[in-house]
């Protein structure tokens, strides 16, 4: 969503004339963007997609076991190294009424088998149905009923696992049965039910399901003081409400929020120090323990990563901290692995558009909206993204499409200070105008708020000429740390200029300004040597575009995209910078390494590119 104001300013690339170039995004099918619904090889012969079972059951509440025994499965058949089994990012997107016959939904994921069933319960016995079928055709394979009671979940899944496995890819081996067994996080059945339950408020990123997800995992760790993940995700849970700060005033959550996660984090780690998920909590939390400083958190993060390289989540996260601190190279290649991981992770698609060029954004954009058509943040950055290329008429739908008209009350303020500040970029000025004074009526007149309202609202009111009521705002926002730093410093800084020479402003850059940062090198003219010139001149190819290294003069000049960024200075040791609009810069890594711990207009940029002529 911030790609109506971050695209005013080039982002600071590092290039390194002979690093790999970083690969391409990846569409939910695997595909390289922009994405296409079609595979264009067949699919292999023991490929599969099992599509989320139905809820058969009178009471919708049962959503969370169908779902959790999807989900389950799913996992279960990914342990036979022989099956490929889409994840289940990719088929989320085909639930509900109005799925596609089996043909299309094989098209569209490359894969010759696909799963559907259904599960009921009634009192405490469990019905599930399950058929296979052949993509291409729509032909049965073969169906069947599984009969069992709460208390046999596991067996069930056992049974229904391996005989997708068989169906799929015939007579199993020895140790592909016991793979395909489903790993015991715990054998208590009611434990694993609440597990279940929380998981799938989890995966609702709202904050009644969160509120219900840690309940849930709460309940699980009591009847079962072994089921370490419980306390994990507990930890997750508290961690996402508090980086969201849902409050209806825009308020940020209550501190003991912070301190019963660090405790489950921590306890969980205590009785098992090698659970990567109590890694991730712990890494998450402690942007919130240490906002000014991030003390640990790309620590602990990379640690559940190395834990668990499966970890999707993990590297979702390892990406958005590392990109706040901003190195953007560790930034991409964790969301790359989580992609890699997980193909069709709509927050992670989200997270990489930022990173690329509007065009690449837009299609990256789509596959999230395949995958989750309610996936309203993805809607409101291809608003922006549509918008960055001119095309305003399909940017208002997507606008019109993310209002939060359904959203929570505690839900409410942040989004529709984003969407009020995208009304407003496309010269609507007045809709938003209401938009933003609604979210301003609402607020606490004093005390602190999340940056996810009132960085918005104060990047409107600046576009109206209201610096007085923006700075207001820019000064009640609580903490002030690295996030905030990262804001004022990273691709939307471009939108404080109005108020940068404020007394006010310098004040709060001044207090979210990290410690840890260096101070700015000086930069010298680089000698245009014979030598230099061989050395630079040339055309680059990376994350941002083309980058082209010419002489002029004395001088080597540098464009991204064709446009002129300036003159190419030196920065010592191996670091380069070119002089760009309102002192950003673009930073050079001369050299076959990476360049690390150097400092371009405040702000670390670590980003790969080669050389192509």
């Amino acid at each position: 969503m911030f790609g109506c104001v971050g695209r005013l300013l080039a982002v600071a690339v590092v290039l390194a004339s002979v690093v790999p170039v970083l690969g391409q995004a990846q569409c939910p099918d695997g595909s390289p963007a922009p994405c296409r619904s079609a595979a264009v090889a067949a699919p292999a012969l023991t490929s599969v997609a099992v599509l989320y079972f139905d809820n058969a059951s009178p009471d919708s509440t049962d959503d969370y076991l169908a779902e959790g025994l999807t989900e389950a499965i799913i996992a279960q058949l990914g342990q036979v190294g022989r099956i490929s089994v889409k994840s289940r990012s990719a088929v989320r997107r085909f639930r509900g009424a109005n799925v596609p016959d089996p043909p299309v939904i094989g098209r569209t994921l490359g894969v010759a088998y696909i799963v559907t069933g259904s599960v009921q319960r009634a009192d405490r016995a469990l019905r599930v149905t399950i058929e296979l079928a052949h993509a291409t055709t729509g032909m049965r394979v073969w169906g069947d009923q599984f009969i069992g009671v709460d208390d046999s979940l596991f067996a069930l899944q056992d049974d229904i696992a391996r005989r997708v496995a068989e169906g799929v890819a015939g007579r199993l081996l020895p140790a592909e049965r016991r793979a395909v067994a489903a790993v015991r996080l715990t054998r208590n059945p009611d434990a694993y039910e609440h597990f279940l339950r929380g998981n799938y408020g989890l995966a609702q990123r709202t904050s009644t399901g969160l509120a219900r997800a840690t309940a849930e995992y709460r309940q699980a760790a009591a009847l079962d003081s072994g089921f370490v993940s419980t306390l994990a995700r507990v930890g997750l849970a508290y961690a996402l409400r508090l980086d969201w700060s849902w409050d209806a005033s825009g308020a940020p959550p209550a501190d003991s929020l912070l301190d019963r996660g660090m405790a489950a984090a921590d306890e969980a780690l205590r009785r098992d120090p090698s659970n990567s998920d109590g890694w991730l909590a712990r890494g998450y939390l402690l942007q919130f323990r240490h906002p000014r400083t991030w003390d640990g958190v790309i620590a602990a993060l990379a640690r559940a990563v190395s834990l668990d390289p499966r970890n999707a989540e993990a590297w979702h996260q390892l990406g958005d901290a590392a990109t706040v601190m901003g190195d953007d190279s560790t930034a991409v290649t964790a969301w790359r692995r989580a992609l890699a991981i997980d193909p069709g992770r709509p927050i992670t698609l989200r997270a990489y558009a930022q990173m690329v060029v509007p065009a690449e954004a837009a299609s990256l954009l789509d596959s999230a909206l395949a995958v989750d058509p309610g996936f309203l943040l993805a809607r409101l950055s291809r608003a922006d993204a549509r918008l960055a290329q001119g095309d305003t008429s399909a940017a208002r739908r997507d606008l019109e499409a993310s209002r939060c008209e359904g959203c929570a009350a505690d839900m409410w303020p942040s989004w529709t200070a984003w969407h009020a500040l995208t009304l407003g970029s496309l010269g609507d000025t007045v809709a938003a105008r209401i938009e933003a004074d609604s979210v301003l009526g609402r607020l606490r007149l004093a005390g602190g708020l999340s940056w996810r309202v009132g960085v918005p609202l104060a990047f409107h009111y600046l576009q109206l000429g209201d610096s007085a009521t923006a700075l207001d705002l820019l000064e009640r926002i609580a903490p002030r740390g690295v996030k905030l730093w990262s804001l004022f410093t990273g691709d939307l800084s471009a939108a404080f200029y109005p108020v940068a020479s404020s007394p006010r402003f310098r004040q709060i850059v001044s207090d979210a300004t990290p410690p840890w940062l260096p101070p700015e090198a000086e930069v010298f003219d680089l000698p245009t040597s014979a030598t230099m010139r061989t050395r630079w001149v040339g055309s680059y190819t990376g994350l941002y575009g083309r980058v082209r290294i010419y002489a002029r003069h004395d001088s080597l000049i540098v464009a991204l995209e064709g446009r002129e960024l300036g003159r190419l200075l030196y920065q010592g040791g191996s670091t380069f910078v070119a002089s760009f609009d309102h002192g950003i810069r673009i930073v050079f890594g001369a050299g076959g390494v990476p360049v690390e711990g150097f400092s371009a207009s405040r702000r670390k940029r670590v980003l790969m590119y080669r050389r192509v002529e």
